[in-house]
């Protein structure tokens, strides 16, 4: 009782990973995508996503012991119809780590060693989506027991060839989990001393099957006990495959090639992961045809007609979630209250007339052309859409800018709309931020009080600034993608603040194969990181570009480069380089004094 009171009372905005959160969490705080609702389907996917875009959310969502518990119609639906059950499998980076450090005499045996791993790890796994499959077909308590000592006694037989006498499926973990523990200790031995004791068997002889032949066993005899045919689609999800290595993706490539039956297969990674089509086989996966990809970065907003504004429902509903045990109050008007409106976002008077103040500073600051069709097309309704949509928030923030480099601190990336914009639609970085505010507006009462658009912009400056600097721990290429980004933010701040303005802004590159491998290999880094993002649309589908396409910096680094968290024209990533050679730079200012920050929360590498 003591453990679920503290779950209960925990707050979920300091909880950023679904790694840490329980059944119930999750499933309280999930907030369903147009992806979520792709994966439940017979294909195989691929799915691609930065870290913390809710990979492992989704994976958890689409087990069975997850989804049964979802309170969504459609979910229901699933459920009862018995059409799909998934399988969540985490591919543990410890014992993919385990598995190479391993000495092997050669990689037949590192492949047999990864699929005995695996065929475990599914197995267990397995366990868990049988005794929710149970308390849903079954909910007495007493009938559904009885079910269970049969279900686990003839699967047990099964992996463990006669050995296995317990009467649960937990007495079957437990045995998977010492026969584990017994493979450790062999490979230990084997290690140190060359070879097995005399006459000893390896442990867990049937997991060194071909790989999900074990899972498969299970599934027909457990399918036969719940009442399930062939029209069930058992979906198995194994998660951050990223770890894993080419010839380990080429096992399971193998399989997603193979005739699969009735059980398909999701798996996600982080975008350009995906390191190999090549399979065991005679042919490569063909995309389209043995599985398709799955990019589910800016899920909220990228598949939307209405564009950037599109994810702001969504992400009010995350963040109103995730506050339920915290505060049932702290819903979008909440926010709306602590944080005000948006200078650049939010709809706001203004006159354009000759004459006017605005008209002026389009005549000071724009391009000539621009001046000159600013005036032509000042009467018409063809102005919102060409001029003043575009144009008013550039002039503010150049203004404000410009002010700034006196004493006067910065303001203008301040209100609702701005922070979530930032997020890029990136839940986990959604949920930082708004806790950095979270702990900037509570007060000893437990009240909230309004943040100061200054303290906005200070947290919002400094969150950014924190994303872009931990990009320098990346593996081997974070120095290349650091000046990468800050390349393409230098270029973006002098086109937008030193140069005649015009009505598209600077945002991105634009890429072919001319680039080096260097620069290919920050880019594909950057997009993992969830700091670049391909020009992707509806028509073009999911696969992720190959050394060509236009890329669009992440809005999370707007505040720090100080340009519009929106997409604008990309230039060549030649011009953008070559600009950063004749020494460009973001003019930075310190601010006078900075709010207390809980920074180790915007570590972007966990």
């Amino acid at each position: 009782m003591g453990d679920s009171a503290a779950i209960a009372s925990r707050n979920l905005f300091e909880i950023d990973n679904a790694r840490n959160m329980s059944v119930e969490e999750v499933v309280e705080t999930f907030v369903p995508t147009q992806s979520f609702w792709r994966l439940l389907s017979s294909k195989n996917h691929i799915v691609c996503g930065a870290r913390g875009s809710g990979k492992t959310v989704l994976m958890k969502m689409l087990g069975h012991d997850h989804l049964s518990r979802f309170s969504n119609p459609d979910a229901k639906r699933i459920i009862d119809s018995r059409k799909f059950v998934g399988i969540y499998v985490p591919t543990k980076i410890e014992w993919v780590s385990a598995l190479k450090n391993k000495p092997w005499k050669d990689e037949a045996e590192a492949e047999l060693f990864f699929q005995w791993r695996l065929n475990v790890a599914t197995c267990m796994r397995f366990l868990v989506t049988l005794k929710s499959c149970l308390r849903v077909v079954d909910p007495n308590e007493i009938t559904r027991a009885r079910l269970e000592i049969v279900a686990a006694r003839e699967i047990g037989a099964v992996w463990s060839e006669g050995e296995f006498t317990g009467n649960s499926l937990d007495d079957l973990e437990k045995y998977l989990m010492e026969i584990e523990y017994l493979m450790q200790t062999q490979l230990a031995r084997r290690r140190v001393t060359g070879s097995l004791r005399p006459n000893e068997q390896p442990a867990g002889m049937v997991f060194f099957s071909e790989l999900f032949v074990p899972l498969r066993r299970a599934i027909a005899i457990a399918s036969k006990f719940l009442g399930f045919d062939e029209s069930t689609n058992w979906l198995v999800c194994l998660d951050e495959a990223e770890f894993l290595d080419d010839s380990q993706q080429r096992i399971l490539n193998t399989h997603l090639r193979a005739e699969s039956g009735n059980v398909s297969f999701k798996i996600s990674t982080m975008p350009y992961h995906h390191k190999t089509v090549d399979t065991n086989a005679d042919a490569a996966l063909s995309v389209g045809h043995d599985f398709e990809y799955l990019y589910i970065d800016r899920d909220l907003i990228r598949l939307s007609p209405s564009g950037d504004d599109a994810g702001e429902s969504a992400a009010f509903q995350i963040l109103q979630r995730r506050a339920a045990r915290l505060d049932k109050g702290l819903d979008a008007t909440t926010w709306m209250y602590v944080l005000g409106p948006s200078p650049l976002l939010d709809p706001s008077p203004a006159e354009w007339r000759s004459g006017s103040r605005m008209m002026a500073s389009i005549e000071k600051f724009g391009e000539k052309g621009l001046v000159s069709r600013a005036h032509r097309l000042s009467n018409s309704k063809a102005f919102r859409d060409q001029i003043s949509r575009k144009l008013k928030p550039a002039i503010i923030l150049r203004e404000a800018v410009a002010r700034a480099k006196g004493n006067r601190a910065l303001d203008v990336y301040s209100g609702a709309r701005l922070a979530i914009r930032c997020s890029d639609a990136n839940p986990r970085r959604l949920i930082r931020i708004f806790n950095s505010f979270l702990l900037q507006a509570r007060q000893s009462d437990g009240s909230l009080k309004k943040i100061s658009a200054n303290n906005q912009t200070t947290i919002l400056s400094q969150f950014s600034e924190s994303v872009l600097n931990r990009t320098l721990s990346h593996p081997r290429v974070g120095a290349n993608v650091f000046d990468l980004l800050n390349s393409i933010g230098a270029f973006a701040f002098t086109q937008l603040h030193l140069r005649p303005l015009v009505t598209d802004q600077a945002s991105g590159i634009e890429i072919d194969s001319s680039i080096s491998s260097d620069e290919w290999d920050a880019i594909k880094a950057a997009v993992g990181l969830g700091l670049l993002f391909p020009q992707t649309t509806p028509s073009k589908g999911d696969p992720m570009p190959q050394r060509a396409g236009a890329f669009h910096i992440a809005y999370v680094l707007a505040p720090h480069f100080k340009i519009l968290p929106r997409r604008g024209k990309p230039r060549k990533l030649s011009v953008i380089v070559t600009a950063a050679r004749d020494g460009e730079k973001v003019p930075q200012r310190k601010p006078k004094s900075s709010p207390q920050l809980d920074f180790p929360l915007v570590q972007e590498d966990e």
